[in-house]
């Protein structure tokens, strides 16, 4: 059993880059958006981005740019619009801090809209209510205090730090049988590109339920596009156990990350 205490503790890092990111200041509705966003992106695609905002300074134009993207990513996947008109073409703060640009990108958020919705949902109402808890980490601080006071022996946790951290609901089942595909724009897949590699080329039959690929705007050609196959263990198997492969389909290449739901 998971208690609330250990997820506080677990934690950490991104409750320090939501204190850094208040101390701009930033308005808490803001600074909680954020965070939301991060720790999707840390959470479930392996990016380790929150260590790097904690530790930026308050006044670092950086950070004020990723807390400005990072909500309107936040606002736009969850209410369909952005809360400001955004600065900054592509979202390139969050773009750098998520690699570079090979997945993640502000086409990745608008064709993937509805899954990320569902996993930024499933961080804010489960992890992200803790993170930004004021009492409960209160009472963590007093008990790691009294932990090391030679004048409380054997100190006792606060009963709501002993708590059982509960989820009462998870993300569909088909998000842990889904991988992220990201192709060059000049050398796109099709649907089919993608199946008869996988079923056929790699030789894994009939493993695929369902493909979809980006349907861009005008003078633009498809760059993401999502697999969903028929089971999480014919997904590990055609992703070789590794958490991202790069994949050569007749001379083109394609990048493919799996998700990895919050619960």
């Amino acid at each position: 059993m998971v208690r609330v205490w250990e997820v506080l503790d677990a934690n950490e890092t991104a409750r320090s880059a939501y204190l850094r990111i208040l101390s701009r200041p930033t308005r808490r509705e803001v600074a909680q958006n954020a965070i939301c966003l991060l720790l999707w992106l840390e959470t479930t695609m392996g990016f380790d981005i929150l260590r790097s905002v904690a530790t930026m300074a308050p006044d670092d134009l950086s950070l004020a740019r990723i807390v400005f993207e990072a909500n309107a990513l936040c606002t736009y996947v969850l209410h369909g619009y952005y809360a400001l008109p955004p600065p900054f073409e592509g979202f390139p703060a969050i773009t750098a801090l998520c690699g570079g640009g090979r997945l993640i990108d502000h086409r990745f958020f608008r064709f993937h809209k509805d899954l990320v919705a569902r996993g930024v949902t499933m961080i804010r109402d489960t992890v992200a209510a803790l993170v930004f808890n004021d009492n409960l980490h209160a009472m963590l601080r007093r008990f790691e205090d009294d932990s090391n006071s030679l004048l409380i022996p054997n100190p006792v946790p606060a009963p709501e730090l002993m708590a059982p951290f509960i989820i009462t609901r998870t993300t569909p089942p088909e998000d842990s049988r889904t991988v992220f595909v990201a192709f060059p724009e000049y050398h796109p897949l099709s649907s089919q590109d993608i199946k008869d590699y996988f079923e056929r080329t790699l030789g894994f039959g009939h493993c695929i339920e369902r493909i979809a690929t980006e349907r861009p705007c005008t003078r633009q050609s498809a760059k993401h596009g999502v697999v969903v196959f028929r089971s999480a263990e014919l997904r590990d198997e055609a992703m070789h156990g590794e958490a991202a492969v790069f994949f050569r389909v007749d001379g083109r290449d394609m990048w493919v990350q799996p998700y990895m739901p919050p619960y």
